[in-house]
């Protein structure tokens, strides 16, 4: 019985894993140091705009709408 409730703890922490490397990637492919590097982006990403996160400049007209163009 305890080798079953291990089992399910280390999948439960697999796909965790797995849901936080795919947000991690898509934010770290979607910063840049430039405004016209983002810029750039967005037209390649086919997404309009760019806004500003913190000190880096990211394509899109928001965060939400950059991740649902990075994961197409």
């Amino acid at each position: 019985m305890r080798i079953i409730i291990n089992f399910k703890f280390f999948i439960f922490l697999f796909f965790l894993s797995l849901n936080f490397n795919s947000y991690s990637l898509a934010h770290m492919r979607g910063t840049f140091l430039s405004e016209e590097d983002a810029e750039k982006r967005s037209l390649e990403l086919g997404c309009e705009g760019v806004h500003k996160n913190q000190d880096k400049w990211m394509p899109c007209k928001n965060e939400k709408e950059l991740h649902i163009y990075l994961r197409k």
